[in-house]
């Protein structure tokens, strides 16, 4: 296939089919498509076959004029680069250099947030999606992915299929079996938190939840799926889990992605440090 035989609109489709080929998550493809969508837009007339780095480095300073954060804008460098590295187009932007990802230390919620958020939930499915998402560090779309089949009680364990399709488990803690068992026997065929069409929830419901969860239990600090996975890392870390065994549980392919948790054993260390030199002084 010629590039020239297909216009750009037609290859940022022939991308996203390749991401869902890969099995990338569906916000990841939703993301990745509005950006190139509006790339193209910024490009006009011109062939994706023809652009350069300026070009990339025009449009990355267009979305930071119209208001785009730097973490935005980093995630649309990274999706047209890697659209181009696709289309066999590398060459093209020969020496182009991501922008600076900005490092901001996650957001959690305390035990006592979760606490507030467990007495005021409406059922037991949401009580189980906030408790799941909490204990288990598991991404979004994997916590709507799974299937009965996928627990084990006995082991209490789940067995989840993260990015690219691999397959890892994690754990629950064992007072969560009871709940588990009980919400289990009411629900009917194959998914754990199955939608009316059969199928099984959209993860934009299980952010809805979480809305109006908080809303409901007063809390002022923003909870999502993603808050509620750096609170399972960062309540590990805290208790003394190791970052390696933090990584495999959260499913990061590389230790780097992991290592933004560090700040919380720097400050266990240094709680300890005090803690122990305190001592000579007393």
């Amino acid at each position: 296939m010629s590039l020239s035989d297909k216009n750009n609109s037609e290859l940022v489709e022939l991308y996203i089919s390749h991401l869902v080929a890969r099995n990338r998550s569906i916000r990841t493809i939703k993301t990745f498509r509005s950006i190139l969508r509006s790339f193209i837009d910024f490009i006009g007339e011109k062939h994706v076959s023809q652009i350069n780095t300026y070009d990339v480095d025009a449009f990355l300073a267009h979305l930071r004029s119209t208001g785009w954060k730097p973490s935005s804008i980093y995630t649309a460098a990274v999706a047209v680069k890697r659209f181009l590295d696709y289309l066999g187009l590398s060459k093209n932007i020969e020496g182009f250099e991501l922008p600076r990802r900005p490092k901001s230390l996650p957001r959690y919620l305390d035990p006592e947030d979760v606490m507030k958020l467990l007495s005021v939930a409406d059922n037991l499915r949401d009580k189980l999606i906030i408790l799941i998402l909490y204990t288990t560090g598991l991404r979004v779309s994997e916590l709507v992915a799974l299937k009965i089949d996928d627990i084990d009680l006995e082991e209490k364990s789940i067995r989840v299929f993260g990015k690219g399709g691999k397959e890892r488990f994690v754990y629950f803690p064992s007072w969560l079996s009871q709940l588990l068992s009980e919400y289990m026997r009411s629900v009917k065929g194959d998914w754990l938190f199955p939608s009316i069409d059969g199928g099984h929830i959209h993860y934009t419901t299980v952010e809805r939840i979480l809305k109006r969860t908080s809303k409901k239990a007063g809390l002022k600090k923003k909870v999502t799926p993603h808050i509620l996975r750096h609170s399972f890392a960062t309540r590990s870390l805290e208790a003394g889990m190791d970052l390696r065994e933090i990584q495999e549980l959260l499913g990061h392919a590389s230790l780097n992605t992991t290592q933004v948790y560090a700040h919380i054993s720097r400050k266990r260390l240094k709680e300890d440090y005090e803690r122990i030199w305190r001592s000579l002084h007393d």
